[in-house]
């Protein structure tokens, strides 16, 4: 190509005018920049959270007491870091989604019970965290016909319990004095607490309330009885008397006195 002399121009005019200018609305383009900054952050954010709850586990909601943690249904039944308590639920899904509490004591015990879509109702308890085989659980414990209603008594069958057996449930006395025992029971939701006599001496529980289907509730209860000096086991038979009342103090259902 031939260069251009010092006397020669550039034939292309570079000093044209813009004949259609373009204006920019400065202040639009940075608000709405700003506003897809936010969306974004925002959608992070809730990927997060949402991530962590995968993570964490299933909130179980509790009525009377604390929240609780167990791991999520989507981790394998039988995983060795799995609580068993958990795998229970997965197998054996609650009315309402969540189980109810029944006890947080003693101390790194928890104690749960649930209905079942099947009509059964369940309860389980478990150390968290896990020191070996520190789990027990009954489900079914009760079937369809135990459930108190319409129809039937007022309160259910009394399920024995074995665990805990660790972390104070015991006031350290020989002979098995003050060890205590687990029991557990179903009652008109009309009731608040239960009143039980055991070898002549008389224990109380709190009602908490199990969802079943249709709707309704149940009520359920977990009563610990403490075992005289130089006793260390017993049978149903000691039991000889429950009451259940409600709110105002009446009676709403009632066993025995046996003899």
């Amino acid at each position: 190509m031939k260069p251009l002399s010092t006397d020669e121009t550039c034939p292309v005019n570079l000093h044209y005018a813009e004949p259609e200018p373009v204006r920019l609305d400065l202040t639009s383009i940075i608000g709405r920049g700003e506003r897809v900054r936010r969306r974004r952050r925002l959608a992070r954010a809730g990927t997060a959270i949402l991530a962590c709850a995968v993570l964490a586990g299933t909130l179980v909601v509790t009525r009377g007491g604390p929240a609780t943690w167990f791991p999520g249904h989507s981790r394998p039944a039988a995983s060795a870091s799995g609580s068993p308590i958990a795998a229970l639920v997965a197998a054996h899904p609650p009315v309402g989604g969540k189980p109810t509490l029944l006890s947080r004591w003693p101390r790194n015990w928890t104690t749960v019970a649930w209905a079942t879509w099947q009509g059964d109702v369940c309860w389980a308890t478990a150390r968290i965290p896990m020191h070996g085989a520190t789990e027990e659980n009954s489900c079914p414990g009760w079937t369809r016909a135990d459930i108190p209603g319409p129809g039937r008594q007022g309160l259910s069958p009394l399920l024995p319990g074995i665990l805990p057996q660790e972390d104070g449930v015991t006031d350290g006395r020989p002979g098995g004095g003050g060890n205590r025992v687990p029991e557990f029971g179903l009652v008109s939701p009309r009731a608040v607490r239960v009143v039980l006599t055991f070898l002549g001496h008389t224990f109380t529980a709190r009602v908490v309330y199990v969802p079943v289907r249709g709707g309704s509730t149940i009520g359920a209860f977990m009563v610990w009885f403490t075992l005289p000096r130089g006793v260390s086991s017993y049978t149903g038979a000691d039991i000889t008397r429950e009451i259940a009342y409600d709110a105002a103090g009446h009676i709403v259902a009632r066993h025995g006195p046996w003899s």
